[in-house]
């Protein structure tokens, strides 16, 4: 079993991140994307964020298409913030022989250093890093290797980084927010039962 794993606040949920996890799907060939939303994210600036409720639905209306891809209760039940490398021990405790992808952005690589022991998420999963308008990937962090858009990875058994420095995530959930905030159709940004969710909890406006 090779399961990738999509942590965040997803406030909202957009198509960036369906490409990043369909992208890192293709590229890896997993058998599962399990989503994660956070209770409360350790490693982004606060602001007022939508309820754990309003943002796990949306993240179960934005997958249901999608065979492979599944929704993690596990932070979201905690009811309270919890960091990734506590949740990815629990995974591999609960998921003894899969293999793990973690992926985050060029933006959260950059500050990887100040995550909470850090350097055991290397040694617990896979790292794929997905391309971050505006954020530069980080080189000097550990060994990576550049994937090429269409290329089929096989991993080894010492959890390593890779780059995919071809995934398109030209929105940001901030973004959204202000755009909703001033009134803005931000439909585009995110999948059509996401966008009729916000609506009718008439969330960010």
């Amino acid at each position: 079993m090779r399961i990738a794993i999509l942590g965040g606040t997803f406030d909202p949920i957009h198509n960036g991140h369906l490409a990043a996890a369909h992208s890192v799907s293709s590229a890896f060939r997993t058998d599962e994307v399990r989503f994660v939303p956070a209770f409360s994210a350790p490693h982004k600036q606060s602001h007022d964020s939508s309820s754990a409720f309003h943002r796990f639905a949306m993240v179960a209306l934005a997958i249901s298409p999608f065979e492979r891809f599944r929704i993690s209760s596990m932070e979201v039940d905690a009811m309270e913030k919890r960091y990734t490398v506590d949740t990815l021990e629990r995974m591999r405790a609960e998921n003894p022989n899969a293999e793990f992808l973690f992926v985050l952005g060029t933006d959260m690589y950059r500050d990887f250093e100040t995550w909470k022991n850090y350097r055991a998420l290397f040694t617990l999963t896979h790292l794929a890093v997905v391309h971050r308008s505006g954020f530069v990937f980080r080189e000097d962090l550990a060994p990576h290797r550049v994937l090429r858009e269409g290329e089929q990875v096989t991993l080894s058994n010492t959890p390593g980084v890779f780059y995919l420095p071809f995934v398109e995530q030209p929105v940001s959930s901030t973004a959204i927010r202000e755009a909703c905030n001033r009134g803005d159709d931000a439909s585009r940004w995110v999948p059509p039962d996401v966008w009729n969710y916000i609506g009718k909890h008439r969330l960010y406006s």
